[in-house]
């Protein structure tokens, strides 16, 4: 890394703290390469990357042959550039649900204050016992509001304290709340619902759906010292975030195109559900310019929220799956991130590799004890690198003669300079001299020393240096 990094002026510093949070809209925008935001679903014009379009040429590369608009690099130089995509309605974030149930129990459903005085000792001493660790901070505060069904202060406290001084002296330190009745929050699949049960004296009853952009407004009311109190920093992750107004849209080196026979390209399972996302969030906009009844921007809204929550996760029970023409579920992102076929456990944390085979294990009674029988396959997919001297250049030249799939045989030379020749794909081995300094990179033989670890590795003998001994009768996985 260091060597990468010699030539660059940029000053290095050393990583002291990471900071979570949820990416605001504003930020989406400022970190966005397309101006004004992803407006097509289609992703070609003419056979050219449209603009404005899911394949956006300042989003990167999407061919060898082309270069980014944004940096002007190739496909290996431009890492990708965000887009996004600008929502006619705010919708809910699959991952933030359960906390935006969580806040809207905690807030007045009118006014956005805490249903709770934050002068209240009990607050005070939640905010006290939990310094540095804010997500304990919400569910103390949460346990404290979810019995409230009113909302403290305004003129329905002033009835209810008439009479009774002490509780008109608590009254008027009161934070400023509206004193009314607060509903039940209930949530069925993707959608919220708000129940009252103290209307007015008749006690009726009256239920409406929560949609996500009413949420947004309550969310945006509250003030940056109530966040604090709900364990939230107002500098990295405010309640109304947590509804999405604008979609982050990925780099096209996420989600690349594979190109079939002649010219038609398949494209990438993430850049589907984007233009489902634009298809029904261009209809919304086109139904509210023209003054559609509100069952249709409802059941659009819907849709668009649909498209939102299974671009993010197609596995939630209750909810149909998004699916390929050809009824193949949609791989969505959180697929790709979990599990141990994904990104963290499959590509970062271990990787196929080259030099590293897995083979059965079996005892042999005609082996050493310092032996281990290693079957012909795998002799011949691990590498042992010998340097070439006057000493062994006739026995590595008789080996690259043999090529990769002769045993023995060598898989590449690596020359002085340290250009490597694979002779898996080089048309006459033959052709090839060795030179003194070269090296040769030939198969495992006989009385090579390798390590062998047995799963579990359990205690010292599981994973020990042993003399190979080839065995062409063994077969491998």
């Amino acid at each position: 890394m260091a060597a990468l990094l010699s030539d660059s002026s940029a000053p290095l510093k050393t990583v002291k703290r990471v900071q979570f949070g949820i990416l605001s809209p504003d930020e989406i925008r400022r970190m966005s390469v397309t101006d004004g935001g992803i407006k097509y679903s289609e992703t070609m014009e003419g056979g050219r990357p449209k603009l404005g379009g899911l394949m956006d040429p300042r989003q990167g590369v999407g061919d060898r042959g082309s270069r980014c608009q944004t940096c002007a690099g190739n496909m290996a130089e431009c890492p990708g550039h965000f887009g996004h995509i600008e929502l006619a309605k705010p919708v809910f974030h699959i991952g933030f649900l359960t906390k935006t149930i969580k806040i809207l129990r905690c807030v007045c459903f009118y006014c956005s204050k805490l249903l709770v005085d934050p002068a209240h000792p009990k607050v005070k001493d939640i905010m006290n016992k939990s310094k540095g660790q804010p997500r304990k901070r919400l569910a103390h505060i949460y346990d404290l509001c979810k019995a409230k069904n009113i909302c403290e202060g305004g003129d329905e406290m002033e009835k209810k304290n008439q009479g009774n001084p002490a509780a008109e002296g608590e009254d008027k330190k009161s934070h400023g709340g509206c004193g009314r009745y607060q509903p039940k929050i209930r949530r069925i699949g993707l959608e919220l619902t708000a129940e009252w049960k103290h209307v007015n004296e008749d006690s009726q009853e009256r239920k409406i759906g929560l949609t996500a952009e009413r949420v947004h407004e309550i969310f945006k009311r509250i003030s940056d010292e109530e966040c604090i109190s709900m364990g939230m920093d107002p500098k990295f992750a405010r309640p109304d975030w947590m509804c999405m107004t604008v979609v982050p849209v990925p780099p096209l080196a996420v989600r690349p195109a594979v190109v079939m026979f002649g010219s038609a390209r398949n494209q990438d399972d993430l850049t589907h559900k984007l233009a489902d996302i634009i298809k029904a969030n261009n209809q919304l906009k086109r139904n509210e310019q023209n003054g559609a009844a509100a069952h249709i921007i409802a059941e659009d809204t819907k849709m668009l929220q649909y498209h939102t929550v299974t671009l993010m996760d197609n596995e939630i029970p209750g909810i149909p799956k998004a699916c390929q023409k050809s009824g193949r579920p949609l791989k969505s992102v959180k697929q790709r991130l979990k599990g141990k076929e994904g990104r963290v456990r499959g590509n970062l944390m271990g990787k196929r590799v080259d030099f590293s085979g897995r083979t059965v294990i079996t005892p042999d009674p005609n082996l050493r004890l310092d032996q281990v029988g290693v079957p012909r396959t795998i002799a011949q997919n691990l590498t042992f690198p010998e340097i070439v001297t006057p000493f062994n250049i006739d026995r590595l030249s008789e080996l690259v003669r043999h090529g990769a799939t002769q045993y023995p045989g060598a898989k590449y030379i690596i020359r002085d300079n340290g250009d490597r020749i694979d002779l898996r794909y080089h048309p006459k081995a033959s052709d090839l001299h060795l030179q003194i300094g070269y090296k040769v990179e030939r198969h495992m033989q006989d009385n090579d020393f390798v390590v062998f670890n047995r799963q579990p590795t359990l205690h010292k003998m599981s994973m020990m240096c042993h003399r190979v001994k080839s065995c062409p009768g063994l077969l491998s996985d």
